[in-house]
């Protein structure tokens, strides 16, 4: 064998092991993508969950199109954490129907222009021209979703998604007694996997460590 093809050898093997050294490391290819970024698509872990992200339609609170594409991605974690529930629902004859996953930055600031309420919205705030500030869907840490039955058929709930009123708090003691006990059955199922529910919004659920994800503003593709 040549010293050149040696050479060339030596070259492809250190390379090999120095990009094995990186994924290893979780250095991300691309991270102006959410894969790069740390994000997992949500249909890669639990195909059977049903996905209506609303932001991707004009059916939402500003009744326009936000997102380019209904996609939900989330940290690996809390993908993981999802699928279980997913897992565990489906024992019983249910499912699960999400609404909204990470958020870009950008469109959290546009919510905010919308409502400036921090009940509903998170108030997104910058320093240097970066996010300090903001939703925890922007770091990818939180779900918006609601129960199905095996047919696809949303339960009823004490408020449609997005409802900006009290309805939507869970200590909402009004309406139908059934609604409510659906909102306190899902909310039962999310937290055995260990998220934690918004007390304004039904919806809502944060995955735990959600304080040590980035907020990001990588674009939904």
């Amino acid at each position: 064998m040549s010293k050149r093809r040696v050479a060339a050898l030596l070259l492809a093997a250190v390379l090999t092991l120095s990009a094995a050294a990186s994924a290893l490391a979780g250095t991300p290819a691309n991270p102006g993508t959410p894969a790069g970024a740390g994000l997992v698509d949500i249909t890669a872990v639990a195909p059977d969950i049903k996905l209506d992200i609303r932001y991707a339609t004009p059916d939402n609170f500003s009744h326009v199109v936000v997102y380019p594409a209904p996609r939900c991605f989330l940290r690996a974690d809390v993908a993981k954490r999802l699928a279980t529930v997913q897992a565990d629902l489906k024992a019983q004859g249910l499912g699960l129907k999400v609404y909204d996953c990470y958020r870009p930055f950008a469109i959290q600031k546009k919510f905010w222009a919308l409502v400036p309420n921090e009940d509903w919205v998170a108030k997104p705030v910058e320093k240097d021209g970066k996010p300090v500030s903001g939703s925890k869907h922007n770091r990818g840490a939180a779900v918006d979703l609601t129960l199905i039955d095996a047919a696809g058929n949303e339960l009823p709930m004490p408020s449609g998604f997005d409802d900006f009123t009290e309805k939507a708090r869970r200590d909402y003691t009004g309406g139908d007694a059934a609604a409510r006990a659906n909102s306190k059955r899902l909310e039962a199922a999310m937290a055995k996997a260990g998220f934690d529910p918004l007390p304004t919004e039904w919806w809502h659920f944060d995955g735990p460590g959600w304080q040590g994800y980035e907020l990001l503003d990588v674009p939904i593709n």
